[in-house]
């Protein structure tokens, strides 16, 4: 019980360690990089009583996590330049005790496609899978690796563009 218990102590270590180190799995294109920064945010939904003693959800830093807790992984990207960015693409990749949510990819004037393995990205339903028989099978949303949003319009200076999405710790 004691090792179980220890196990189980140092896989959420390593969680926490994971969730603060995330922001290095993210990366941004644009035709001039050097003019996008990036801001990554995990967060947990978190359900109170609002002052009308309704009940409401409410984003915030998270704590301990635990197996079945969901992410909410939102990442910034800001146009520090005194011109537009142009062709700006947002790469994530989900972390790796994690599994990405069904449809919970979201981001404002983006095209999102999704990897199973980092380079070849596409639409989640196009993505397939090769079994050991030979036989494809469609991609299920805990096998999606990457995500990537291309960002349609120019961002112009000082201004963000967000992308978003949850994912579930294993």
């Amino acid at each position: 019980m004691k090792k179980l218990l220890a196990t189980r102590r140092w896989a959420l270590a390593r969680i926490g360690t994971l969730l603060t180190l995330c922001v290095f799995a993210t990366s941004a294109y644009s035709q001039d990089k050097a003019c996008v920064t990036l801001k990554t945010d995990a967060q947990l939904e978190q359900e109170y009583v609002d002052a009308q003693g309704k009940p409401a959800k409410r984003l915030v830093a998270p704590g301990k996590v635990v197996p079945g807790n969901e992410i909410i992984w939102t990442i910034t990207a800001t146009n520090t330049c005194a011109k537009p960015a142009e062709k700006v693409v947002i790469e994530n990749a989900v972390p790796e005790h994690m599994t990405y949510v069904a449809d919970t990819a979201a981001g404002a004037g983006t095209a999102i496609t999704y990897s199973l393995d980092g380079r070849d990205f596409g639409k989640q339903t196009d993505l397939t899978v090769r079994e050991a028989d030979g036989k494809t099978r469609p991609a299920r949303p805990e096998e999606i690796k990457t995500i990537r949003w291309v960002v349609a319009a120019a961002i112009a200076p000082n201004a963000t563009a967000v992308a978003r999405y949850r994912a579930k710790v294993k």
